[in-house]
Formats: C-alpha cells, sequence, structure tokens
C-alpha cells in the first residue's frame, strides 16, 4: 500500500500569530513558513521538523475548512484538529482504501500561498494531492492523505535558534482516545494498512494501549475504559485527538529552555518507556498536551 508517513499534524488555533509564537519558544525553532488556502479561507504556520511537519491553522475567510475549524474552535478551543497521511501516489492509495472499503475520494488538488508572493523567502506556490475520507469510517476523526506535487524545498526544516541539543527535532507519537479499539485496529490495521506495532491492556491506566507505526511515528491509540481516577469513555463516543509528544536530544537541556523562557514545565522523569526520560509542558503548546521525550542519560552511561 502506497502510505509513507504521518505527513503532518494538523494544531487548530484562533490566533496564529501568537501560537506561532508559542512554538518557536516551544520548540526552540523559528518556523518554517507562513501561508494561506484562499480556496479553504485559512491561514498556517509551519514547524517541519525531521520526521513531520507541525501546522498551526486558524480562519480567516469564508471556505469549507475554515467552518470546520470554527466549529472545532467554538466547542473546544486550540488542539488537535487532525493528521495527514502521507503518500506518494493519492490515485493508488484512495483505490486501495475503495477496496479495503473506506469511502475514499478521488484526488483532490489544493494549494498553498505564501504572503510574500513567488520571490520572496517563502516560496510562493505549494501544490498538493488530498484524499479525504468520512469521519464516520474513521472512528469519527478529521483524518486525510496528502501527495505533495511541490518539492520538498517548499517546506525547509525549522531552524535552531539555539543549541541543537536543546530544541524539538521530531514528533516521536500523537495519542488518539477512542472507546472501541477493536474498531481502531480495523480501520488503523486492516484498512488502512498502517502496522500494528503494540495491541496491550494496562490496568494499571486504566486502558487498552495500541501503538500503529509508520514512517518513524507512532500513532497511540488509546482505549479507556477508566480507572479510580479516569472514567470511561461513552460507548458511542467518537473518537478524538488528544495530545503529542517530542524528541529532544537533551530533555533536561529542553527543559531548561524551556523554563527560563517562562513555559510551565515538569521536571524530567523517567519515561513508560524503559532507556528514555520525558518531561512535560504544561503551556504555550496551543492546547496540545505536549510531551518531551528522549534518551536516559543514566542508561546510556550503563551500556
Amino acid at each position: 500500500m502506497p502510505l509513507a508517513s504521518i505527513d503532518h499534524v494538523l494544531v487548530a488555533v484562533r490566533d496564529l500569530e501568537a501560537v506561532t509564537a508559542d512554538y518557536e519558544k516551544l520548540t526552540g525553532r523559528s518556523v518554517s513558513l507562513t501561508g494561506s488556502h484562499p480556496d479553504y479561507g485559512t491561514a498556517n504556520a509551519i514547524f517541519q521538523l525531521e520526521n513531520t511537519y507541525v501546522e498551526m491553522i486558524s480562519p480567516v475567510g469564508e471556505g469549507p475548512f475554515a467552518d470546520r475549524l470554527t466549529a472545532f474552535l467554538d466547542a473546544r478551543g486550540d488542539g488537535l484538529i487532525g493528521i495527514a497521511l502521507g503518500t506518494e501516489n493519492a490515485q493508488a492509495l484512495s483505490e486501495e482504501w475503495r477496496a479495503a472499503g473506506l469511502h475514499a475520494s478521488a484526488p483532490q488538488p489544493g494549494e498553498g500561498h505564501a504572503p510574500d508572493g513567488p520571490d520572496g523567502p517563502n516560496g510562493g506556490v505549494r501544490q498538493w494531492r488530498n484524499v479525504f475520507v468520512p469521519e464516520e469510517d474513521v472512528l469519527g476523526l478529521f483524518l486525510f492523505a496528502i501527495e505533495h506535487v511541490s518539492d520538498a524545498s517548499t517546506r525547509p526544516i525549522a531552524a535552531p535558534r539555539g543549541p541543537e541539543a536543546a530544541t524539538l527535532h521530531a514528533v516521536d507519537h500523537v495519542v488518539v482516545n477512542t472507546p472501541d479499539g477493536d474498531r481502531a485496529v480495523d480501520v488503523f490495521g486492516t484498512k488502512m494498512g498502517i502496522r500494528l506495532a503494540l495491541d496491550r491492556d494496562a490496568p494499571q491506566w486504566g486502558a487498552r494501549m495500541m501503538f500503529f507505526r509508520l514512517g518513524g511515528i507512532t500513532l497511540e491509540v488509546i482505549q479507556r475504559y477508566g480507572d479510580d481516577k479516569t472514567p470511561p469513555m461513552a460507548e458511542d463516543a467518537p473518537a478524538f485527538f488528544w495530545g503529542m509528544a517530542f524528541r529532544a536530544a537533551d530533555v533536561a537541556a529542553a527543559r531548561d529552555r524551556l523554563a527560563a523562557a517562562g513555559v510551565t514545565v515538569s521536571e524530567v522523569r523517567k519515561g513508560r518507556k524503559p532507556g528514555t526520560v520525558v518531561a512535560t509542558v504544561k503551556d504555550h503548546s496551543g492546547g496540545v498536551p505536549t510531551l518531551i521525550i528522549g534518551p536516559d542519560p543514566e542508561a546510556e552511561a550503563n551500556t
């Protein structure tokens, strides 16, 4: 199946300028590019990392996606609204998804415009082709595929604004909450063809955990059946995107950089995954629950 990556993660925001500044502070990197989608009624800011990009997107005019964003923001505020899966052949992917039982669209052209025109530093117009699937086919999620027509050079890596080791350089995983783990396995694994790397019960957290891996990123799907602290999701509730984890080469250095910049961030602690440490970011993240994860220096010293 011609599905290659989690191409990008979309964060819906009301104040694009303010959240872009927050993400420059969060990642320790300069924004890669900004632009607009005249056909959709939206404007965006992109942070291209090593394995994906994070797109801040806001409604600024009239259009079908602007309406979707406005409804999401009115209901939930800033936060994760969707993901785009990457493909090198949108037509073939559309056909394979249809054969698997998904109501996939034919490839739909799209484009984004840089505010400074074709001769400016943002590079003019970017073009792509999207394959959409109805939300009812994919657990109630906003999820689509993208084939980039424009060269990758139109999405430059977000440049570090300080020591590289203290920046956030990649996305590690994106978290989805769902009341129906079996359906998630059917949709993501069987129909979409994303590799299911882990499926286990975690009673200590009141959840079933499923890890789908694609292009170096994990789609972490959590079926929350509840515990003493967290109630279960309603059986008929739609799934929703919840949080995101970024990778840093030096979590302690990233944590100290953020604290010095006025971001509320936890102390560094051992991660659930052996050999890792983590820190939790509590603000300046566009409404997205955010974790920083990286190698445990103590574990590395003992190898």
